[in-house]
């Protein structure tokens, strides 16, 4: 095996907590389908790659790392059919800083790479400006979170990786003359192109500067031209921004913008009708309908005055993943910000706005409900991660060991009569506690995921039995559970004259 693993863990840089791996089951005409999943026993390591790369697993690597930054950054484009060499042609004629693989389904993956860790926020935010430059413009970005709830055991999406097979490989490169490279050719290639988090920053769009606050999606093509087929729906979405800019000359100016940007211009009747059906009344950017659909950058365009601003007050929802506990916990990221919901706050609006409130200072508007159904199922059908755990990091492992140590702490009751004061007491190889004394040790660990009744039931399921005794003429519910088994710790007691007490 040549050093070409190596490299490639150096390159693709992530998380030290996980990773994921891919493994197909089918292929359509069009999709590979399989199962994907995130190994929580630490990131990816070069065994790992070794193995990808001579075809036996199939790697995901976690750009974002614990500390919310990233070496590299993907446009995922899974679009199908796709001309991969179309992608490489605009990324060369707009000097783009970025490298075009084949996905592994016959999309793109448009890496980018830096010298050094920068904020994923930064890359995500060129990533997403970059992909609508190239008319791909809402597509998934890696990293997909901004930040990433390390507390909660939340560990960010992870990509596939290029190369799986190694020279015959379906995932290649291309470099700036759409050809097809080898392993080793990508990662020279992938160096050869690598920026710092100054450079990053310093990439530009190519712009029209006529289109001042407005839409960045229009700012670009008047740039580069409306596609055939999309005149007329350009230069109205054009109108929609001279009559927010400039209010009182904007049927003049929307004239001169078909003259000045729309290849062929209009005819004039289009656009006297174009104008009087704008008269009618105030409406909104046509975003989700072509040439602007394609060219959409959401969170950029929020925050341009003359933007889809109130306009659009519903957020975006995107990277759902689940992590795998009894009962699960899942992540999703809303407008790029990472929330954590149980099953119930997920299924319902209305504590789904609270939570929304409690962790975000935001409140969704609520949809209709079928509307939520399918907006949900959508986001578990579409390359949901499922976050597998020990077992000790699931709720009913935490109790387990919260039991434990509470049965075996210090704080122990050398006579029965001690229960009264909280402690528990252990008698030929049983111990006996008040289940209200267990409630307030978990509460105390910050352990809140179980009421008092289910409690009493996670005991009943390990053997524990409950007994009423009187102690002190006082009636007292007392459990009791098998002693468990620890080593006392012998301390060291000092020598008084010789430490100088």
């Amino acid at each position: 095996m040549t050093d070409t693993p190596q490299k490639f863990h150096t390159l693709f840089k992530g998380s030290k907590k996980a990773h994921g791996t891919f493994s197909i089951e089918k292929t359509t005409d069009v999709k590979q389908k399989g199962v994907g999943k995130t190994v929580r026993s630490g990131g990816a390591e070069i065994k790992h790659w070794e193995a990808h790369i001579n075809g036996d697993y199939g790697l995901g690597v976690i750009s974002i790392t614990e500390k919310n930054q990233v070496s590299w950054g993907c446009i995922d484009v899974d679009v199908y059919p796709l001309d991969l060499a179309h992608i490489v042609n605009l990324v060369e004629h707009q000097n783009f800083p970025l490298v075009v693989c084949r996905s592994k389904s016959g999309g793109a993956h448009v890496f980018l790479f830096t010298k050094e860790p920068v904020p994923a926020g930064d890359m995500q935010d060129k990533l997403r400006e970059l992909s609508a430059a190239l008319g791909h413009g809402g597509v998934e970005i890696f990293p997909k979170q901004r930040e990433i709830l390390t507390e909660r055991n939340d560990v960010g999406s992870w990509l596939n990786m290029p190369y799986f097979g190694g020279v015959g490989s379906t995932r290649y490169g291309y470099n700036e003359k759409a050809e097809t490279l080898s392993p080793q050719q990508f990662l020279d290639f992938a160096e050869s192109r690598k920026i710092t988090h100054k450079e990053l920053l310093a990439i530009k769009v190519p712009t029209v500067d006529d289109i001042k606050g407005g839409p960045p999606c229009l700012k670009v093509l008047l740039k580069q031209g409306f596609p055939e087929g999309t005149r007329n729906n350009g230069l109205f979405n054009v109108g929609v921004y001279l009559k927010k800019a400039t209010p009182d000359d904007w049927e003049k100016s929307i004239e001169e913008y078909n003259r000045k940007y729309v290849v062929p211009p209009l005819p004039a009747q289009e656009v006297l009708t174009l104008i009087k059906t704008l008269q009618k009344k105030e409406y909104n950017y046509k975003c989700s309908d072509e040439p602007i659909h394609s060219y959409c950058d959401r969170n950029k365009c929020l925050r341009c005055k003359f933007g889809v601003g109130d306009n659009h007050g519903t957020p975006t929802f995107s990277s759902l993943a689940k992590l795998d506990t009894e009962p699960p916990l899942w992540f999703l990221s809303i407008d790029d910000r990472r929330v954590e919901l149980t099953t119930e706050q997920l299924q319902n609006q209305l504590r789904f706005q609270r939570i929304c409130m409690e962790q975000l200072n935001m409140m969704p508007p609520r949809m209709n409900e079928k509307d939520w159904q399918n907006l949900i199922q959508h986001l578990m059908n579409s390359g949901m991660e499922i976050i597998e755990v020990s077992n000790d990091a699931s709720v009913e492992g935490q109790f387990m060991e919260l039991l434990e140590s509470f049965c075996t702490d210090l704080a122990q009751a050398s006579v029965r009569d001690e229960i009264l004061l909280g402690k528990p007491w252990t008698k030929e190889s049983t111990t006996y506690f008040r289940l209200k004394d267990l409630k307030e040790y978990l509460v105390k660990h910050r352990f809140t995921d179980m009421e008092i009744n289910q409690i009493a039931s996670r005991l009943r399921d390990i053997g524990a039995t409950h007994k009423f005794w009187n102690i002190k003429k006082r009636g007292v519910n007392v459990w009791s559970i098998p002693a468990f088994e620890y080593e006392a710790t012998e301390l060291q007691v000092p020598n008084m004259d010789e430490d100088g007490f």
